[in-house]
């Protein structure tokens, strides 16, 4: 058994030779190296292009380091009947502390007083209206792995949290109030004052906000975003907060994807973006290699892996 790999340190290529003594592992720096290595590959590692797929005839497993997969050659590894596992849960712990960062940055007016200091203006409280999380509704869109972690961390501030998820018959968290299919969000917008998307982007997510959506939020709500641009319509967006009919938004991603200079939300008082700075954290490439790690323990042992991406739902 044979697994195609990109370069490691020592001390991480020894763990995996203990975890799975009886696998090779093929190193490869590059695309181009892993494209000579790949015809005996079982496995791969991170290298995961139809070129790749093409000139793998054994491949049998795919694993990547995102949880977001939409960029992935999904008909091809379906076609192959390749399983293909993603990293859902390793980024949800930074991605939710983003999250909670954006809806106390708007909840306690920094951006407003921020401007101010810019100024060396000691800003009178009178200017700002107050705020405060306890007893405020936090929708969930997606209490996946980023979500669940957002609402844990939201129940400490006391935000009364209810989420959508497409698996209902999972069990709910205490720390939840109640979980909904996404069928329902039309129901759960108008009660919302903070929503928090955590939707991975898929064919069936893509513009899950668009002026509908915006037309039932308060017009007090405030909408954030860490995990795809594209679950947002950027133009209905712009439209919304145009017409006043939310607050404002909280923006680690964007569509497009840098953000071109000069777009109109760069430069609006009522949003916040930040590039793509969510999935920063010095813990999250450790538990990125230990979910690896346990994979191919299982795939040399001939058990289910964890993470398996639903080549139908796409994530």
């Amino acid at each position: 058994m044979k697994i195609l790999i990109p370069a490691v340190r020592d001390a991480a290529l020894q763990r995996l030779r203990r975890v799975a003594p009886g696998v090779e592992f093929l190193i490869a720096r590059n695309e181009q190296e892993a494209l000579g290595l790949a015809a005996e590959a079982d496995a791969a590692y991170t290298f995961c292009t139809p070129a790749v797929i093409q000139a793998a005839p054994r491949l049998r497993w795919v694993q990547v380091g995102s949880a977001g997969v939409e960029r992935y050659p999904f008909r091809e590894l379906r076609e192959r009947g390749i399983t293909f596992t993603n990293a859902k849960e390793i980024y949800g712990i930074q991605l939710a502390d983003h999250t909670m960062a954006l809806i106390l940055a708007f909840s306690r007016q920094l951006p407003f007083l921020f401007r101010a200091q810019q100024r060396q203006v000691w800003e009178s409280r009178k200017n700002s209206p107050p705020g405060e999380l306890t007893g405020q509704t936090l929708l969930v869109v997606g209490l996946g792995g980023t979500g669940l972690e957002t609402a844990r961390r939201a129940a400490g501030f006391g935000l009364r949290i209810t989420a959508t998820r497409r698996r209902t018959d999972l069990p709910r968290p205490d720390f939840v109030e109640a979980v909904h299919p996404p069928e329902r969000l039309h129901d759960l917008l108008p009660e919302a004052d903070w929503v928090a998307v955590c939707l991975p982007l898929t064919v069936h997510t893509r513009d899950t906000f668009h002026d509908a959506e915006f037309d039932l939020m308060k017009r007090t709500a405030y909408i954030v975003c860490v995990t795809r641009g594209g679950i947002i319509n950027t133009e209905a967006l712009v439209r919304a907060l145009d017409a006043g009919k939310i607050a404002g938004a909280g923006l680690d991603v964007t569509d497009p994807e840098p953000l071109p200079a000069g777009h109109t939300l760069w430069t609006r008082g009522n949003v916040i973006i930040t590039p793509h700075a969510s999935g920063h954290s010095p813990h999250s490439g450790t538990r990125m290699f230990d979910l690896f790690c346990e994979n191919v323990r299982r795939f040399a042992a001939g058990e289910p892996l964890l993470n398996v991406v639903d080549m139908e739902l796409q994530y």
